[in-house]
């Protein structure tokens, strides 16, 4: 699997915490970070209901788009 990159912000008492779990549990922060968002996609699936409306959307305001590569 590709790996990306992704810049995480964090205010200073956020970073330090991860920093201590990171030692107690003997893990990269990566690892953790990763872990957690892992956790969050599964907790929280996107709907076929929402991807549908995003979809329409962008269609909506790519229309003129969507025509020239239609025509083409």
């Amino acid at each position: 699997m590709a790996m990306k990159q992704v810049a995480v912000r964090l205010d200073s008492a956020e970073h330090e915490a991860l920093k201590l779990r990171s030692s107690i549990e003997r893990r990269s922060i990566n690892d953790i970070v990763t872990d957690a968002i892992r956790e969050y996609s599964q907790t929280h699936p996107i709907s076929r209901a929402d991807m549908l409306a995003m979809v329409r959307s962008i269609a909506k305001e790519d229309a003129s788009l969507l025509k020239a590569l239609a025509d083409a």
